[in-house]
């Protein structure tokens, strides 16, 4: 895969979640629309609409890659 910044070749790997509970299920990730992160008012976060990640079976989520030059980690997360 190419860096979107920078256009060179990216290193493949893996995002390991680290918890302070292992035995734990993993901590639930959520991602937001900007639009919908930055809502003021009283009750804005409760009306937030995230898109949910699955939690996956291991630690780890594959499909991720490294930027040396730019110094980024981008993933691939599924969503519910």
């Amino acid at each position: 895969m190419n860096c979107p910044y920078c256009g060179l070749e990216m290193e493949k790997g893996k995002v390991q979640i680290l918890s302070a509970f292992p035995f734990r299920d993993n901590p639930c990730l959520q991602w937001y629309h900007e639009k919908e992160f930055y809502k003021k008012g009283l009750f804005a976060s409760f009306k937030r609409v995230p898109k949910i990640i699955k939690k996956t079976k291991g630690l780890y989520y594959e499909g991720a890659f490294n930027c040396d030059k730019c110094k980024k980690v981008f993933g691939e997360f599924p969503t519910l």
